[in-house]
Formats: C-alpha cells, sequence, structure tokens
C-alpha cells in the first residue's frame, strides 16, 4: 500500500471538515449517485483514480464511471475494489445513506430498525451491513491511550448468552479501548496493555495481581485497593465505572441484549468509536470518518461475517479458537 503524503491527508482532513453536519446538507450534498462516486473517489484517489496494480493515472473509464482500465498495464480497477464495499450490488448512495443513518444516532441502531428504515428485504442483509461498517470503525494506526490510564475488566452478557470478560482501559474523561478477552493472565493483559496504552503513562488499577511488570512493562503503576465506602468518597476507577455502565446499558438498550460472545468484539468497536467520539462537532463528520474507513479496509465477505469470530487482533490467534468465540 503506498504511504500516505502530507498533502494526501490534509485533502482527507478537508473532506472530513468539510462533510455535511445535518440531514439537510447531507440530502443536498449527495442527492444523486454521480455525487456519492465523486466524494469515493477523492476519499480513495485524492480525486484521480489510479491502477491498483502500477499504481498509473492514464486511465480509460468503463461502464459508466466505476471501472478504469489501465492504459500502461491493463489492469482493470472499479470504484470498490479493494475496499470493503467490494462486489458489492447497492449503489454507492444506499451505503452513504445508511452509514449516516448510522452514525447520526448517538446510541447506534439496531439491526432491525436499520432494516425498516432502510427498506431492505431482509434482516440478515441489515445485520450484515452493520458489521461491515463495523469493522470499518477502528484503524490500525489509532494513537495509544496517554493521559493517565485506568485499566480493569468488567464482565457483560446476560444467562441466554452468557457472561464475557471485558478488559477495559480509559483516559481520564477521555478515550476508551474495549477487549473481549477470555481470562485476564498476564499474557493477555500484556497483549492488551501494549496495544492501548503508550509507554510513558501511569496506570491505575484496582490492585488485581496480573497487573505487574510482566503485563504493564516499565509503565507508572498505581494499585489502589478500595472498600465501597471509599469508593463512594472517592473512586479512583470512575472513569471505568462510567464506561462499563455506558457499555451495558448501550448493549441492553439498543441490541437488546442480543449479542453473541462471537461477535462481542465488533460491538465493543463500535461502542468506543462512538465513545471516543462523543464530542465531536457535527454527526455528519462521524459519517465522514467512516466513510474514509469504508475506503481503506480491505474486503469482508458476508461468509466470513457470519462463520468467523472478530477477536480483539492483537491477541494469539489460537486462544481464541475455543467454543465460547465461536458459539
Amino acid at each position: 500500500m503506498p504511504k500516505t503524503s502530507s498533502k494526501d491527508k490534509r485533502d482527507k482532513d478537508d473532506l472530513w471538515r468539510n462533510f455535511p453536519k445535518t440531514a439537510p446538507e447531507f440530502e443536498a450534498r449527495f442527492a444523486t449517485e454521480a455525487d456519492c462516486i465523486a466524494y469515493w473517489i477523492e476519499a480513495r484517489w485524492g480525486g484521480t483514480p489510479a491502477c491498483a496494480k502500477c499504481q498509473g493515472t492514464r486511465l480509460w473509464t468503463e461502464r459508466d464511471g466505476i471501472l478504469f482500465e489501465c492504459r500502461d498495464c491493463g489492469h482493470q480497477t472499479s470504484l470498490t475494489s479493494g475496499t470493503l464495499l467490494e462486489k458489492t450490488r447497492k449503489p454507492f448512495k444506499v451505503w452513504f445513506r445508511a452509514v449516516f443513518e448510522i452514525s447520526s444516532r448517538r446510541n447506534g441502531i439496531s439491526a432491525k430498525d436499520l432494516e425498516r428504515i432502510m427498506g431492505f428485504g431482509s434482516y440478515k442483509t441489515a445485520w450484515t451491513w452493520l458489521h461491515k461498517i463495523r469493522a470499518a470503525l477502528v484503524t490500525p494506526d489509532r494513537e495509544p491511550l496517554s493521559k493517565g490510564v485506568e485499566i480493569d475488566e468488567a464482565f457483560v452478557g446476560g444467562k441466554r448468552a452468557g457472561k464475557s470478560m471485558v478488559l477495559v482501559a480509559t483516559e481520564t474523561d477521555g478515550r476508551i479501548r474495549l477487549a473481549h478477552a477470555l481470562t485476564n493472565d498476564a499474557e493477555t493483559l500484556k497483549a492488551f496493555v501494549d496495544a492501548s496504552v503508550a509507554p510513558e503513562t501511569t496506570v491505575t488499577s484496582d490492585g488485581h495481581a496480573g497487573y505487574n511488570a510482566t503485563s504493564l512493562g516499565e509503565r507508572d503503576h498505581d494499585a489502589i485497593v478500595q472498600t465501597p465506602a471509599e469508593r463512594r468518597v472517592k473512586d479512583s476507577l470512575q472513569t471505568i465505572h462510567w464506561t462499563v455502565s455506558q457499555l451495558k446499558r448501550w448493549l441492553l438498550g439498543t441490541h437488546a441484549g442480543a449479542v453473541k460472545p462471537r461477535y462481542l468484539q465488533a460491538y465493543l468497536d463500535e461502542f468506543a468509536f462512538r465513545w471516543n467520539r462523543r464530542k465531536t462537532n457535527g454527526v455528519g463528520r462521524i459519517a465522514a470518518r467512516t466513510i474514509g474507513n469504508l475506503v481503506n479496509h480491505a474486503p469482508l465477505t458476508i461468509r466470513a461475517i457470519i462463520q468467523g469470530a472478530t477477536p480483539y487482533p492483537h491477541f494469539v490467534a489460537a486462544k481464541y479458537t475455543v467454543p465460547e468465540l465461536t458459539a
């Protein structure tokens, strides 16, 4: 994949800033399929389509502007090839509308509601669209937490689906990271901490023995053991507890507590994405980020979504090929 230049970054930041912020602005900006295609080309190539094989820009345009053939190497590149929307048969206008519907709701949207709003022919279609969009919410190069981090574990789920462990790391009144874990042993905690927390950050925990030099490395560590009475006066993990409370409410409210363990990580990613952007000025900017991530994410088939579990990517994969994650 070609490196992103400073100019490319500025261009994408401009797209983000200029994206419609309200529903009326969105309807006016993307009134036609051509409007959506033009924006997609800007988001993917900076306005000039390039060959996926040789990166050349001398292209023949075919099939009403959705397919390009390279004059230099003969390779054909479609608007969606190599992206999360590869092989989609739906118009870009429908995808853009779905992204806006999902992004504009503070608490998200269930597959059943998306099916009803978008007029899809089946619940399965709405469910797979939601999972495709969730897959694009987390970018691999996101910055680690750094402003004084609280870390703990929580359990979510009910009797029917079973309880699942979630590792939680939060900045004080800032960003969060969430991971579905099968255990809180030192190896698992180290993988989560190394992926989520900057090396120079001070970590506050509840005194669990797993948070030690093995899992935390050389990070400064405040292990604070509190009684219930002490927590009522000043909770050392207040941000963690707020986050977990909101997460449970979201899973029960928006998704009726019906999230299976094999899909839990995808929902955790969506919740973290929303939480980290709760102060963003204008829901349209959240939609812009999502569309940009659809451009940069590798293709994902419906079969892969339905059959494959989605473990936290920094854990050892072998440990997560167990019934809990594939049930």
